[in-house]
């Protein structure tokens, strides 16, 4: 599947991807400093290449047909340069994460520019917007995304899309030393749809 918006495109992981995947685990590294900041030291130190590769290319073998419904997109660049990726996952109405099984229910969106090179240039927000917009077409309505209180850049782009705070938990994240709250954000609809319709 393939999403183009401005000068963004979404689509679907392949065999290419993965050398990227591992060069941003171990060279390009600088963006985990905004993602989960507190997992950057034990994802890195367990990150296992060879293992890593064996395991992409098993998925890839799963295609997905057309009309299935994605959790997840690759984010390239409309010059064809690959610079991230969107995904989505479940939590419960207490904000945590949980699969369906265990009472998963409200879809939570995330973002990772992963070249910084990219950064500040407005291609992360597209890509944000065209996700949001794919979820808003499937008929998901109750949208959210989480992030820390340090992540000035997502707060910043969560709230310019039309996404508005709804859950705050005090000093529950360790960053660089200093306490932050984790933060989760609950899109209105209709000020995203005033902002897609103007963008």
């Amino acid at each position: 599947m393939i999403i183009a918006y401005k000068d963004i495109i979404l689509r679907d992981y392949k065999e290419e991807d993965i050398a990227d995947d591992i060069r941003w685990m171990t060279e390009e590294i600088v963006w985990h400093e905004w993602d989960a900041p507190w997992e950057a030291e034990e994802d890195f130190k367990n990150f296992d290449a060879e293992k890593y590769y064996e395991n992409a290319m098993k998925k890839l073998k799963d295609k997905k047909s057309n009309n299935e419904f994605r959790w997840k997109f690759e984010i390239d660049t409309k010059e064809g340069a690959h610079i991230g990726g969107v995904n989505s996952y479940l939590i419960d109405e207490e904000y945590n994460w949980k699969p369906a099984s265990q009472g998963g229910c409200l879809h939570t969106l995330g973002i990772d520019i992963c070249e910084s090179s990219y950064w500040y240039k407005g291609y992360g927000t597209q890509a944000f917007a065209a996700f949001i917009n794919y979820h808003i077409s499937s008929g998901v309505t109750d949208i959210y995304t989480q992030t820390w209180s340090g992540n000035y850049p997502m707060i910043a782009m969560a709230e310019k899309i039309g996404f508005e705070e709804c859950n705050r938990v005090r000093n529950s994240r360790i960053v660089r030393g200093n306490s932050f709250d984790g933060l989760t954000f609950k899109l209105n609809i209709k000020k995203f749809e005033e902002f897609f319709s103007k963008y």
